[in-house]
């Protein structure tokens, strides 16, 4: 009996390895990474990207990048992370949680950013392709 108790732990162990395989890194380690991708121009989508990748939430992932960032990187993150929610409640989170960590001067910034979510700003360009070009004509056969 404990053989077969013994083996059935083994099998949950090995079963459960892959999962606890992908270590998150810690506060300090994403700062440096941040600190690293805004050194190497990485775009600010990449940067919180990589660490919601690692299992950060949008939320905590623009939060760290931003608190590592400075100047126009710093609302150019907080930009992106609105722009990636999926719904405005999600952009509302994101631009409150980066405004409590911003200076005074930024949190208007950020207010208007998320203004623009509800507005559309973080949706691509649409162009109307419905004019049908002028001037032209046929192509000569004898050429």
């Amino acid at each position: 009996m404990n053989r077969k108790i013994s083996r059935l732990a083994l099998v949950v162990i090995l079963c459960a390895l892959p999962f606890s395989a992908k270590a998150t890194m810690t506060d300090a380690e994403a700062i440096v990474l941040v600190q690293k991708m805004l050194e190497d121009n990485r775009s600010s989508t990449e940067i919180i990207e990589t660490l919601m990748e690692d299992g950060r939430s949008l939320e905590d992932s623009t939060v760290l990048a931003v608190k590592t960032a400075n100047g126009h990187a710093k609302t150019n993150l907080a930009r992106v992370g609105i722009c990636l929610a999926e719904d405005v409640t999600r952009a509302e989170k994101v631009g409150r949680a980066c405004a409590d960590v911003c200076e005074p001067d930024t949190q208007e910034v950020i207010e208007s950013l998320i203004e623009g979510y509800v507005t559309g700003a973080c949706n691509p360009p649409t162009y109307d392709y419905s004019s049908t070009p002028s001037g032209g004509g046929s192509v000569s056969p004898s050429t």
